[in-house]
C-alpha cells in the first residue's frame, strides 16, 4: 500500500513588485523551492528562490535587481499546527537560468533582507557616545530604520564602559558588527547581533541583540519532548502525521570537529595579550589560558550541569626542555596600542584601562573558536521550529537552545539509558536554513554546544 506524503506548507502568496511597475506579479503557482538562511553571524537574512516559468513572466517583468518580493506561507494541517509568516526580500541577481525544453525555463535568484540592500548604499562617518550596544541600536533606528529585539540579552548590557567612537566611513551593519564584536559580558562571553526568518512583523523590520550567557541559561524550546537521532524512530515515521516527524533528526552530518590544533593556531586555548597606553603609560600583559574560562562558563552555568567537553585538560607538551599543560603556553601574542583621554574621560573602542577587560578580547574570540569546533548539521522536519508561532511567539531559529538526544552504538551499555552522553544534550543554534520544497519543510540547522549531556 502506498503512504500519502501529506503536504506540510503551503503558499499563500509570492508577489514580485518595484516602484517601476503598474501591478504586481505573483508567481506562487511557479514556485519549486525556497531557501532562507539564518546565521549568528550575520545581522540579516539571505535566501533563494527556484521557479519554473512557462509563461515568461521573467520576460515580462525584466528583472534588474531592483525588484522586491513578498512570501506569505502557513501550514496547512490546521487541526495539528496553525502557523504562518510573512516575509518581503529584495531580489539581487539571477543566479542561474536553465532551459528544460521550449516552453519552460527555470530560474534561480537570491534574495536578501530589505535593510542589507539598504545598507549597501550608504557608509557613515560620525561620532557616537554611550554602551556599545546602545549606540549599535541608535544606528539601527536611525540609518536603517530597523527596530531591536533585546529579548536574548536578558536584561545583561556589556560590561565595557560608556565609549566614544567614529564610524571610520563603514556601512551602518559594519558599524554594528564592529561594535558587537567588542562588546562581552564580565566573564567575556560574546554579544551577536542577527536576524531571522520570523523578524518581520506587521511591516516593520527587527533584529536581535543576545549574549551567549544569558542564551544558554534559557531552557531549550523543546525541554519536554527531545530531538532524537535514530534511523530506526526516522523510518517509522517518516510517512506519519507531520507532529510525530517533528522529534525525528532525518539526517546527521558531521565534519572538521575536534580540532584542538585549529584552536591552538586561533589562540583560543592559550594566548596572550600586550596593551601598552602611550598617555598613562600602563602597559597590561597578562595571559590567557582557556581552563580559566571554563571556569567562569561554569561559575555562570553556561555549560548547565553539564561537564565541559571543549578542551582536554590532561594533555601536557614538552617544548624546550619544559613540560607544561598547552593552555599554559602563548600560540598567539595579541598586542595594541592605545591613547587614554583622547576622549577626556570617556573610553575610545580600544581603551583597556582594565586588564580583564584586556582579557575579555581574548575570551570572546575564543568561545567563538570554541563553538565552532563542536559544530554539527541536522536535519529534521520544519515544523519542529515553525509549531512555536502558534503559541504566539516567534518560531524557534538562530539563537535559540535545543535538546538533542543520540543513542550510542553501544547496545550494551545501558548505564545512561542507551544515550551517548558525549554528543547528547543542550545545543546552541549556530545557523539554520529553512527549505519549503515540494510538499516538504526541512529545516538544516547547525548546532553547537560546550558540554556534555546535563543531569535531567
Amino acid at each position: 500500500m502506498t503512504n500519502k506524503i501529506a503536504q506540510e506548507f503551503q503558499i499563500d502568496e509570492a508577489v514580485i513588485f518595484a516602484d517601476r511597475f503598474d501591478e504586481e506579479y505573483d508567481i506562487k503557482s511557479y514556485v519549486s523551492e525556497i531557501s532562507f538562511f539564518e546565521d549568528l553571524d550575520k545581522s540579516y537574512l539571505t535566501g533563494q528562490l527556484v521557479f519554473m516559468d512557462d509563461i515568461s513572466v521573467v520576460e515580462t517583468i525584466g528583472i534588474k535587481g531592483t525588484e522586491q518580493i513578498r512570501f506569505s506561507i502557513s501550514t496547512t494541517e490546521k487541526q495539528t499546527v496553525d502557523a504562518s509568516f510573512t516575509i518581503t526580500m529584495n531580489i539581487v541577481s539571477i543566479v542561474r537560468f536553465s532551459k528544460v525544453n521550449e516552453r519552460n525555463s527555470v530560474y534561480h535568484f537570491d534574495l536578501i533582507s530589505p535593510h542589507a540592500y539598504r545598507d549597501a548604499n550608504l557608509k557613515i562617518s560620525r561620532s557616537y557616545t554611550g554602551s556599545l550596544d546602545d549606540i549599535s541600536q541608535r544606528i539601527l533606528n536611525n540609518h536603517l530604520n530597523v527596530k531591536v529585539d533585546r529579548s536574548y540579552m536578558g536584561g545583561t548590557s556589556p560590561i565595557q564602559n560608556e565609549v566614544k567612537v567614529i564610524t571610520p566611513y563603514i556601512s551602518p551593519l559594519e558599524s554594528v558588527d564592529w561594535l558587537m564584536d567588542r562588546a562581552t559580558t564580565d566573564i567575556g562571553a560574546p554579544f551577536w547581533c542577527w536576524q531571522t526568518l520570523y523578524d518581520q512583523r506587521e511591516d516593520e523590520e527587527f533584529v536581535r541583540f543576545g549574549n551567549l550567557e544569558y542564551m544558554m541559561n534559557v531552557p531549550a524550546f523543546n525541554e519536554r519532548v527531545h530531538l532524537l537521532y535514530s534511523e530506526s524512530r526516522g523510518q517509522s515515521v517518516a510517512l506519519g502525521n507531520i507532529s510525530k516527524q517533528g522529534v525525528t533528526i532525518k539526517n546527521l552530518e558531521v565534519e572538521n570537529v575536534e580540532d584542538t590544533l585549529k584552536l591552538i593556531y586561533e589562540g583560543a586555548i592559550g594566548s596572550r595579550v600586550v596593551v601598552q597606553d602611550t598617555y598613562t603609560s600602563q602597559t597590561i600583559n597578562k595571559h590567557f589560558g582557556i581552563t580559566n574560562l571554563i571556569d567562569k562558563l561554569e561559575s555562570k552555568n553556561v555549560f548547565s550541569g553539564g561537564d565541559q567537553n571543549i578542551f582536554d585538560e590532561s594533555q601536557e607538551l614538552t617544548i624546550e626542555n619544559k613540560t607544561r599543560n598547552t593552555n599554559e603556553f602563548d600560540s598567539i601574542w595579541f598586542r595594541s596600542i592605545n591613547s587614554y583621554g583622547t576622549y577626556g574621560s570617556v573610553n575610545s573602542y580600544h581603551d583597556t584601562p582594565d586588564p580583564s577587560d584586556a582579557l575579555n578580547k581574548l575570551r570572546s574570540n575564543s568561545i567563538r573558536s570554541l563553538l565552532n569546533r563542536n559544530m554539527i548539521n541536522i536535519t529534521i522536519p520544519g515544523i519542529t521550529f515553525f509549531a512555536a508561532k502558534e503559541k504566539g511567539v516567534s518560531g524557534v531559529g538562530a539563537g535559540d537552545i535545543v535538546w538533542v538526544d543520540f543513542l550510542t552504538s553501544d547496545v550494551d551499555d545501558t548505564s545512561s539509558g542507551n544515550l551517548d552522553e558525549e554528543k547528547s544534550g543542550l545545543y546552541l543554534i549556530y545557523r539554520c536554513r529553512n527549505i519549503f520544497r515540494n510538499t516538504a519543510h526541512e529545516v538544516v540547522a547547525s548546532i553547537t554546544k560546550l558540554a556534555k549531556n546535563p543531569t535531567q
